[in-house]
């Protein structure tokens, strides 16, 4: 358990609490992530222009698919059962999210995002050979600028799981393969 205080989103500093307040209408809730790193609303607020950026350099399958392997490789499902919610608005398959958070292996990835997943995996097993053959593989598929930024997403995402983890985040709803809300086991 934490020492840090979740903070209430009236508490958030009101610049911050107006950068946010789109996010948590279109949730229906002030998670946990923002009650946290709402302390530190200079820190929160470049994280979060940064994130957009990244989210604007990617298509969203590509995202979506860094983002579902990341989470479920470092077992955070806080992160994880939102990016089944925002994939599932996105249109993208349930069989897509299930074969990415591995409950099954029927949906079909693209090469582009099967080497966007190849990299993320890589990346977090700390195997730079494959990472590198992975950036590569994508670039030739997508774009130079679509590898790099897919580079950075994973690393962002890595982060994110870390903080969560850390500070024993745990969300208001559940997997979409669930009815149950889940914590931070996989």
């Amino acid at each position: 358990m934490t020492t840090i205080r979740p903070l209430s989103l009236d508490e958030v500093d009101p610049k911050l609490r107006e950068m946010l307040q789109p996010t948590v209408d279109r949730l229906g809730y002030f998670g946990e992530f923002f009650q946290y790193v709402g302390h530190a609303p200079g820190v929160v607020t470049g994280f979060m222009q940064y994130s957009g950026a990244l989210k604007g350099a990617l298509p969203d399958d590509l995202n979506e698919a860094i983002a579902l392997t990341v989470c479920t490789e470092l077992g955070f499902a806080y992160e994880r059962i939102q990016h089944e919610r925002l994939s599932l608005k996105l249109g993208l398959d349930r069989a897509w999210i299930a074969t990415l958070v591995g409950r099954s292996d029927e949906g079909v990835l693209t090469p582009a995002q099967d080497h966007a997943r190849a990299l993320a995996l890589a990346i977090l097993a700390d195997r730079l050979d494959d990472a590198r053959a992975a950036l590569a593989a994508l670039a030739s598929e997508t774009s130079e600028a679509v590898a790099i930024s897919a580079l950075f997403q994973v690393t962002r995402f890595r982060d994110v799981c870390s903080v969560g983890r850390l500070l024993d985040m745990k969300l208001p709803v559940g997997s979409i393969f669930s009815e149950e809300p889940l914590d931070n086991a996989r």
